[in-house]
């Protein structure tokens, strides 16, 4: 249930709306660097701080000994990249897991006028100090003026962190009598100045971008404080559209700039520690904000899962086997796989005396696999050669594409093993190997492994974006009545890239080339750029674009449009543009906010999604009800059941079963009754912090007391149709003041004998009918498909995988969600047949151990 947010803003500019639903109009900000730096920026006390603290740093070159000084900035650096990663991000996992840093502010009044304290007074004058003495702090919400005095910690340690990093990059360059510019040829060295100016120049550009595109709000991430209205979507435009997270990505390559061109392995190491530290903090505290506040619609998320699960039919219902991964010792051609690798991956390389030998294995291997799939796939293009074999040997063409994959992966995992191979012998073979050249080991190794987790990244991305089928070219075997979806993604890498596999699907093998410099790693990495460029351009692109269309398969991906957009006139890029519908903006478009609920999800969701069980001490407390005791408002429950063993421990929690309706009445004293008092269906895990305000959605599961006396029964969607301990909430007036709350019970799975005779199928059938699916729909037949009532819900999955657990508990038989997604005409006939039927095989299965006992005996 959700209330409207009236109040409105109707000053011009930016809106704001904090996560209580007060909205304001959002006063300008401006970045760090130009509010430390422009002398026509008003500068606050904080930030004559900060400026002070920064010059400190210089401090250090006072010490003539360089090698210490390098130590002492490493050391700072090291300190102030920990504050930012860990400091930081502890404080906004706080702020969007439990709003933290204002709950502070509330809590410490730090924004109340009437407050003397000390930090209240220093914390205002900062604030004032900033926005100019006439400023109001009560102007605007807590939320905004906490923002403000937290991206001054924010200034201080970013801007700390860079300047300790330029320290360490300068003290490096010119440790050892400026060894940035001594050691190598006049042509070495001016490569690397200048490729390394190119990596931070484009590093600069990147931020510059980001900044334009996001603004300040983002940037100092407003949203883990307040919502900015008309900026509800993530954006994609201007770099974003090029990289996946640009600031935390690409926005890192100048420090590997930084340390090319100080010529150092210093700064080249606190560069990956830096980077790796920055990508933990996407991941743990970036990421799951944004999947928090701009992720997909649960609806959006299902239906992904269920076209991915529904895409494993063509596996025989198993993730199939992806290079190794996905291994299943059960699975004979995993085996298999397993066998081949090792074999030409280790064994033979380890007994061969020949590089040669090993060498000519790889090459062989890598042009059977390039002409037998490239050759393959023409064939099933054009003649559909391949499915046409499976149908004349009774193969059903469901199971064409499972065929065709454990081909597919053998082959492959047959050339990566084989090239593998070659280098292990090259390994072996140690000093004797002739290298192309020799220098910069430490740098090569570093450049190799950083294309190979490259390649193993896209990869996966692209497994992630396109499912196996995509992967397994599932578009050239399975008809489009048979796939779970029709269309091109462009989500994932292939916003970014239309065909990310191109170059990134091989520069794993570049890397190993880069580590191991041999004539035979070059002519194998040649041998895969021209294979992939060949697959890729003259077989996979016009399968698609004969399937799909020529505008939707050559549409302009994100680095492409961008590119566009920075360097090519537009005259030109009209004449270029394979977009057929080219967007002024790529910005989403906004939905107005509609009510206080949405803008509460922050914080509600973790209280929705919480698993937490009540122990037994907490449920006797809220059974006594001592809160509403002498309360004139009134609810029972009629029909609940009584747990006799539960009675005699002193556990009087009632219960009822998974589904079943149930009434509750209520009474309210007439003079002070409104028509527009309601009651709610909670779990008691999620409302058993406040009991006298309820801050969740009833999603749903309410009704209005319109009469001061009166019952409902609660059934079907106005049930949680699952298993755990609940209440029922009476609100007063529209609103979630809580003037009563029912005695919990519990919830619990029926529990239904199944027969061992097929013969009795229907009769169970009957049995589960009327025990598990009319409690949820009202259903006319056993025999009619539940697909059909299923779709009628918005959440399909969860609803499967609801009914699954009940129908397991309540039968005590493992039953799957997988098969109502595997049969969309599965009816409740043919679950009751497929019950008994697990049912059977593992009474089959199973033995008396008193019968087993007495068998060995008589042996």
């Amino acid at each position: 249930m959700t209330k409207e947010n009236s109040s409105k803003s109707n000053v011009a500019g930016p809106q704001g709306i904090t996560f209580s639903g007060e909205t304001f109009s959002v006063p300008p900000t401006h970045d760090m660097v130009k509010t430390l730096f422009d002398p026509s920026i008003r500068k606050s006390n904080l930030e004559i701080l900060i400026l002070v603290c920064l010059v400190l740093n210089f401090l250090v070159f006072l010490i003539p000994n360089n090698l210490l000084r390098i130590k002492i900035y490493i050391g700072l650096y090291v300190i102030w990249r920990l504050s930012y990663n860990f400091g930081i991000g502890w404080l906004l996992q706080q702020q969007s897991q439990h709003s933290r840093l204002v709950n502070w502010s509330k809590n410490l009044r730090l924004f109340d006028k009437s407050n003397n304290g000390l930090l209240a007074r220093l914390v205002q004058n900062e604030v004032k100090s900033q926005r100019g003495r006439d400023y109001d702090v009560n102007s605007l919400p807590v939320e905004f003026n906490t923002w403000l005095i937290f991206r001054k910690f924010v200034d201080l340690v970013l801007m700390s962190d860079f300047t300790t990093f330029i320290l360490v990059v300068y003290t490096c360059a010119i440790d050892d009598n400026y060894q940035f510019i001594h050691g190598q040829s006049w042509w070495l060295i001016y490569s690397r100045i200048i490729g390394g100016s190119v990596l931070i120049v484009f590093n600069y550009w990147v931020k510059v971008n980001a900044h334009d595109t996001i603004k300040d709000y983002a940037w100092y991430w407003g949203d883990f404080f307040f919502r900015q209205i008309n900026n509800e979507d993530l954006i994609f435009d201007g770099v974003f559209e090029m990289f996946p997270h640009p600031m935390y990505s690409v926005g890192y390559i100048g420090y590997y700039g930084f340390a090319l061109i100080a010529k150092s392995y210093t700064v080249l190491v606190i560069a990956i520690f830096g980077h790796f530290l920055q990508m933990l903090f996407l991941n743990f505290i970036e990421n799951p904000h944004i999947d928090k506040i701009y992720g997909p619609s649960k609806n959006e998320v299902n239906l992904s899962k269920i076209q991915k699960v529904k895409s494993l039919k063509n596996f025989d219902n198993l993730k199939p086997l992806v290079g190794l991964y996905n291994f299943t010792l059960l699975r004979a051609s995993d085996v298999i796989n397993l066998v081949l690798v090792i074999t030409y991956g280790v064994i033979i390389p380890f007994v061969s005396k020949s590089i040669s030998l090993v060498f000519a294995l790889a090459v062989i291997m890598k042009l059977f696999e390039s002409v037998s799939i490239s050759v393959l796939l023409m064939l099933q293009s054009h003649y559909k050669y391949f499915t046409k074999w499976c149908l004349s040997n009774d193969i059903p063409v469901e199971k064409s594409l499972n065929n065709w994959a454990i081909m597919y992966n053998s082959l492959i995992n047959l050339t990566y093993s084989s090239f593998f191979g070659l280098n292990f012998a090259t390994y072996l073979q140690g000093q004797s190997v002739d290298l192309l050249f020799h220098d910069w080991f430490h740098l090569r190794v570093f450049v190799g492994l950083l294309l190979i987790l490259t390649q193993v990244w896209i990869n996966s991305s692209i497994i992630d974006s396109l499912g196996y089928f995509g992967w397994f070219y599932g578009d050239f075997f399975i008809p489009k009545s048979l796939r779970t979806t029709s269309q091109l993604t462009k989500a994932g890498v292939y916003r970014y890239l239309n065909n990310p596999e191109q170059i990134f699907g091989v520069c794993g093998v570049m890397g190993v080339f880069i580590i191991f410099p041999t004539v035979e790693n070059l002519t194998c990495c040649a041998i895969w750029v021209v294979n992939n460029f060949i697959r890729i351009n003259f077989i996979e692109k016009f399968h698609m674009i004969k399937l799909y269309g020529l505008n939707e398969v050559l549409k302009d991906s994100g680095v492409t449009k961008t590119v566009k957009k920075h360097l090519i006139p537009d005259a030109i890029q009209r004449r270029l543009s394979n977009d057929p519908e080219e967007t002024v903006s790529r910005r989403k478009s906004i939905k107005n906010m509609t009510s206080i609920a949405d803008t509460l999800d922050t914080f509600i969701k973790e209280l929705t999604n919480s698993a937490t069980k009540i122990p037994k001490q907490k449920v006797l407390e809220l059974s006594q009800n001592l809160s509403f005791a002498n309360s004139t408002y009134k609810l029972t429950i009629d029909g609940l059941k009584e747990d006799k063993d539960a009675a005699e421990n002193n556990y009087l929690l009632k219960y009822t079963t998974v589904g079943s309706p149930i009434t509750v009445s209520w009474e309210s004293p007439k003079d002070a009754h409104s028509t527009k008092d309601w009651i709610g269906l909670y779990k008691i895990v999620q409302t058993s912090y406040s009991r006298t305000k309820t801050l969740l959605s009833s999603s749903g599961r309410w009704t209005w007391c319109t009469e001061s006396r009166g019952s409902f029964t609660f059934e079907k969607n106005k049930l949680f149709w699952e298993e755990g301990v609940y209440e029922f909430r009476y609100h007063l007036d529209d609103k979630h003041d809580v003037a009563y709350i029912s005695e919990p019970f519990e919830i619990r799975p029926a529990q239904l004998s199944v027969p061992l005779d097929l013969n009795e199928t229907e009769a169970f059938a009957q049995v589960l009918k009327s025990e598990i699916f009319e409690k949820l729909w009202s259903i006319d037949d056993i025999k009619t498909p539940i697909s059909s009532y299923a779709n009628e819900h918005d959440n399909i999955l969860d609803v499967y995988s609801l009914l699954g657990k009940v129908i397991s508990d309540a039968c005590q038989v493992k039953v799957s969600p997988k098969i109502f997604l595997h049969h969309d005409d599965l009816s409740i006939l043919d679950v009751s047949r497929k019950i008994i039927h697990i049912k059977q095989v593992l009474e089959e299965l199973s033995y008396n151990n008193d019968d087993y006992a007495i068998d060995k005996k008589d042996l």
